[in-house]
């Protein structure tokens, strides 16, 4: 075969004459590599899904990123941390509050996220020996409207027979469109979820005298009365849990603001995929007894995820 050792010399000569890439290396020491969130602190989001952006030297060659959820209310006041709504037990894992992650990106996008507080944490990361501060950044998600009704969580993530908490929110309910009674209807689908009653011997059994879920009993010093009442027809797959009653205060002035009305609890029947929560139904009355005109409301799902054997 007819070499043609030119052909080498040229390709030599390429490489040698190519800029070597920065690596921040200086007198034997990597720069610290870093990142720069550009993304504005204490940013209000009218979304539910967000976009997160940040910059990074030479160095930071990889981000190492956390989201921590810290109140599931969205104060007018960024100082006020004490008035903050503490999020429940578990729940911040379901907004990736315990995991870490890492991306070579320079951006991160979140979906689906709850109202309320958020803190970001990002770090550049050359290697395992070279990482760089940690960054933070502190936001608010305010994307639904009151006076409303939402599911809380918005969504979450579980398994075939898990049993997952699922809370009736207000949201910006004003102290002069106060609810002194309610009707609301949960609606969902049998083949999906089971209504888990407070008896694990009586589940779904269509008792009045049956509890199924709790009803929050400290919502701003008001009590809910009574407990929520279930019902299915074995020809339509799709049940509901009522819940009625009369909410009202020392004053009798009725319930307002933001937060949980009631907690009731599924069990996960099937897999795989996303799995709604609707509330099916909002009748509510205020102090003299007219009707309520409170903004759509806001329904949920839970994202069923498969299991490999």
């Amino acid at each position: 075969m007819l070499r043609k050792p030119y052909l080498y010399i040229l390709v030599i000569c390429f490489f040698c004459c190519e800029e070597a890439p920065d690596f921040g290396i200086e007198g034997g020491d990597i720069v610290p590599p870093d990142a720069s969130i550009t993304t504005a602190n204490e940013t209000t989001f009218d979304n539910s899904s967000i976009l997160i952006e940040w910059e990074g030297n030479p160095t930071a060659r990889i981000f190492d990123y956390r989201l921590e959820y810290v109140s599931t209310s969205a104060p007018d006041s960024w100082i006020e941390e004490d008035s903050w709504i503490v999020p429940p037990d578990n729940w911040a894992e379901q907004h990736i509050g315990e995991e870490s992650d890492e991306t070579r990106a320079t951006f991160i996008e979140f979906h689906n996220l709850d109202e309320g507080v958020y803190r970001f944490y990002i770090n550049g990361r050359y290697d395992l020996d070279n990482i760089g501060n940690e960054r933070t950044l502190l936001f608010k998600v305010n994307a639904i409207s009151g006076p409303a009704l939402r599911i809380y969580p918005l969504s979450q993530t579980a398994n075939v027979d898990d049993v997952i908490d699922v809370y009736l929110y207000f949201e910006e309910v004003p102290e002069d469109s106060s609810v002194t009674g309610l009707h609301v209807g949960i609606q969902v689908n049998t083949d999906e979820f089971e209504f888990m009653s407070d008896y694990p011997d009586s589940l779904n059994v269509e008792d009045d005298g049956i509890r199924y879920g709790e009803l929050i009993t400290d919502f701003f010093g008001t009590t809910i009365n009574p407990d929520p009442i279930y019902s299915h027809s074995e020809d339509d797959p799709m049940a509901v849990l009522s819940i009625m009653g009369v909410a009202v205060d020392s004053s009798g002035t009725g319930i307002y603001g933001t937060g949980s009305i009631a907690k009731f609890r599924l069990k996960v029947l099937t897999c795989c995929g996303p799995q709604n929560i609707n509330i099916y139904q909002q009748d509510l009355l205020n102090i003299n007894g007219d009707a309520h005109s409170f903004n759509e409301p806001v329904s949920g799902s839970v994202t069923v995820e498969s299991v490999l054997q």
